[in-house]
């Protein structure tokens, strides 16, 4: 239907582009909306058609908000590469639907764009282990010093190992990856028999106490979130610390592996 009536018997309205705002999965968003808009009441409507245009503008403004791939990025980038949805499908063993539902407006979960990255647009493998984000020693110590301010204790202290902070930094980086698609703060961590740790630790301590966290880059409000989370679910250091030797992903690994950021995914404690 290209021509639509205004119900309040104006005659024909007009069809424009408009931007709105709207809260979707608890994001604030911004995205165009095609409606009927009467010239002279300024009355909007819209049909089944646009209507089904405005769920694909809102799933895709907020995947690029949270950093996924959108449906035209994903069909624009599988096209570029000479492959079908079959094809894709079967390099990524899933089934076809599930590629046709994310380039037509289905949202895809944060593994499953992993996935589609690696298969679209290649990987660095480094990116397992640092998260999407360069190694930060200052924002390490922000981090810290974020979780102390919400928990309104020492973490930092000068004889200490980081054996607690440590845990309370390897949620965040974790859970940072898992729903924002990118550390906090580039960090590598090993499975140690103390539960995850920074990977050489020993070596990073005095450099993350004299580091100026001024100088790393502010976290973001949805990072602020994630630190506020985790502190409310370990509000005392042991809780964090035997949450942390709970969860399957370090009892699994090999003592001294590095755990990858892709086991964010079966984080359950938190």
């Amino acid at each position: 239907m290209s021509t639509l009536n205004c119900p309040k018997g104006h005659g024909p309205m007009e069809q424009k582009k408009i931007t709105k705002e709207t809260t979707f999965r608890g994001v604030d968003i911004n995205y165009k909306e095609n409606v009927f808009v009467c010239p002279e009441c300024g009355l909007e409507a819209g049909t089944i058609k646009t209507a089904g245009a405005i769920q694909k503008e809102i799933a895709d403004a907020y995947r690029v908000k949270v950093g996924l791939l959108t449906g035209d990025k994903i069909k624009s980038l599988r096209t570029s590469r000479g492959r079908t949805q079959q094809q894709l499908a079967e390099y990524m063993n899933i089934g076809v639907a599930s590629i046709k539902r994310w380039e037509t407006g289905l949202i895809q979960s944060k593994a499953m764009d992993r996935a589609l990255r690696v298969h679209l647009q290649g990987y660095n493998a480094t990116n397992a282990y640092s998260g999407n984000r360069e190694f930060s020693i200052p924002r390490i110590k922000l981090v810290i010093r974020t979780f102390e301010k919400k928990l309104r204790k020492k973490l930092l202290k000068k004889t200490d190992k980081l054996l607690f902070a440590a845990k309370y930094l390897w949620y965040a980086d974790m859970l940072a990856f898992k729903f924002l698609g990118k550390s906090m703060t580039g960090a590598a961590y090993a499975a140690l028999p103390y539960g995850p740790q920074l990977n050489n630790y020993v070596d990073l301590i005095d450099e993350i106490r004299n580091s100026d966290e001024s100088s790393a880059d502010p976290l973001s409000n949805d990072e602020i979130r994630i630190i506020e989370k985790i502190t409310k679910a370990f509000p005392v250091e042991r809780m964090v610390y035997d949450a942390a030797h709970r969860e399957a992903v370090w009892k699994k690994a090999q003592i001294g592996a590095t755990i990858p950021y892709s086991s964010s995914e079966e984080i359950a404690e938190v």
